[in-house]
């Protein structure tokens, strides 16, 4: 393939940079912002579970349900070239200690994440967030 038959993306001709250039890493402000992602996170599981009671048969369902709406309120972010991994594990809580852990090779200049637990008397739920920009 020529370079002159290259078609180039549309989202990545938006962040041209002048000079016939593109942005390598994004903007400061376009940045995935792990404060703004937490507080997003705790608001919806807030709202989803603050009156849950836990249930083995319903948990997976809310659990993909609290998934899909974290995706969607981060991609509303409108933070080109960034994609998503959204985690949500939903147990009961029986006052027994739970341990997860998770490693990643990213670019820490541009990648980040975001995690908030939501604790009741019926169900622990932790949510995490991975925001990764595409170059």
């Amino acid at each position: 393939m020529s370079i002159s038959s290259f078609d180039f993306d549309s989202r990545r001709a938006s962040e041209d940079v002048g000079g016939g250039g593109f942005a390598i890493r994004p903007s400061f402000a376009k940045k995935f912002n792990q404060r703004v992602a937490n507080d997003i996170i705790k608001q919806i599981l807030s709202d989803r579970l603050k009156d849950a009671i836990y249930d083995k048969d319903q948990a997976p369902g809310w659990a993909r349900e609290i998934a899909e709406e974290i995706k969607k309120k981060l991609l509303e972010l409108d933070l080109s070239k960034y994609k998503y991994v959204v985690n949500v594990t939903i147990m009961e809580n029986k006052g027994e200690g739970a341990r997860m852990q998770c490693q990643c090779y990213w670019d820490s200049d541009t990648d980040n994440i975001a995690q908030e637990v939501f604790t009741n008397d019926s169900l622990i739920c932790v949510a995490v967030a991975f925001g990764v920009y595409l170059y």
